[in-house]
């Protein structure tokens, strides 16, 4: 009896063992490349090659373009000879999609795409994924030098393109307003700007870092804001954050620089912010070019981007802070129309009138 007894217990951690490693190979054969697997990775921070191939996606306006190979997703570096780029460069960090709804390694394409409707899309993105889910923080070969790897990645880009623009919400928006003093625009919704102050949902979500990591991203932040605000980097730039003013989480995450909070979260950034609004469309500062603006909008839930876009809000608004650039690119696409309408006329007339030269009509314009 004491023998059965003892075989009883001991099959127990053993049917538990041999579920997780059935489980795993379910995981890793079936859905590899979407929730279960990403979500296996947040929380245990193992690297997976088959998620790192999602890193990023470079997508370039010109679809002949064959300068970057497929395989540079998980460490792609830019082709200094390639001769099809656009003048405009997004850059794209997606948020919690790896843990949420598995791996949608092109946030915000629809959005962009829809902004340059009347440009011909001459535009190129880069979209990024965070396998590890710890705010970017995760370098591919996952040393924690995640920072320092964006930071060259955003920084080799900006040398090639006329704009750099950063967009990203949540997670996401924690790493644009980490390299937002390298870029022309940035726009962060609901930006996680100390992950110290989430609650226990987000770190069952595997959304979470060390405290040790998370100060790097409080103190790149405060940098960056001091850069942009005090006018100390050689080029126009500008960092717009939306906020939900009814959320929660939301609430903690302002309070770290505008105040209004708990004792602890006295502000400590006030001084490096240009102004902080309640969201207004027509707003002067709404397309300013130089600056750091906090913009309020009244909705409860995180999930800003997803609320404005369902109620058709969004892509207004990133009109309104692209405003200037897009309407550059209308003028730039306006004018080489012009230029090939006057070419394909002055064929035209060149053609005519060497077939009669002796018609007045005719003369070349």
């Amino acid at each position: 009896m004491v023998h059965w007894q003892w075989f009883l217990y001991s099959l127990i951690p053993f049917s538990i063992i041999l579920i997780l490693i059935l489980l795993f190979i379910f995981i890793k054969r079936h859905r590899g490349h979407g929730y279960f697997l990403s979500k296996f990775s947040a929380f245990t921070r193992i690297r997976f090659n088959h998620l790192e191939q999602r890193r990023q996606t470079y997508c370039p306006a010109n679809k002949n373009c064959q300068c970057h190979t497929k395989h540079s997703s998980s460490h792609i570096e830019p082709n200094l000879s390639c001769t099809h780029r656009s003048p405009t460069l997004y850059m794209s960090f997606a948020g919690a999609a790896m843990i949420v709804g598995g791996v949608r390694t092109t946030e915000w394409r629809g959005s962009i795409s829809q902004l340059h409707d009347k440009t011909n899309n001459q535009f190129d993105v880069l979209f990024l994924t965070d396998p590890a889910q710890c705010f970017y923080l995760q370098d591919p070969n996952y040393q924690w030098q995640g920072l320092k790897y964006y930071r060259n990645l955003v920084q080799i880009y900006s040398t090639l393109y006329q704009h750099i623009i950063l967009i990203g919400a949540s997670l996401g928006g924690s790493m644009v307003c980490m390299c937002a003093d390298l870029a022309t625009i940035s726009i962060a919704f609901n930006p996680i700007l100390d992950p110290t102050l989430l609650g226990l949902p987000w770190r069952i979500m595997g959304a979470y870092c060390p405290k040790r990591q998370a100060h790097i991203v409080r103190e790149q932040i405060r940098i960056n804001m001091e850069k942009i605000e005090r006018k100390t980097l050689n080029h126009d730039c500008v960092l717009h954050i939306h906020w939900s003013q009814l959320s929660t989480a939301d609430q903690r995450q302002a309070h770290r620089i505008i105040g209004d909070g708990k004792a602890k979260n006295k502000p400590k950034q006030i001084h490096c912010l240009t102004s902080v609004l309640d969201f207004n469309i027509n707003n002067q500062y709404m397309n300013s070019l130089i600056g750091v603006y906090i913009w309020f909008h009244r909705c409860a839930r995180h999930a800003l981007a997803m609320h404005l876009k369902r109620t058709g809000q969004l892509i207004p608004l990133l009109r309104r802070h692209l405003y200037l650039i897009l309407r550059n690119s209308i003028d730039n696409t306006s004018q080489e129309n012009e230029q090939q309408s006057n070419t394909n006329n002055l064929s035209l007339s060149l053609n005519i009138q060497e077939t009669d030269e002796h018609s007045v009509c005719l003369t070349l314009i």
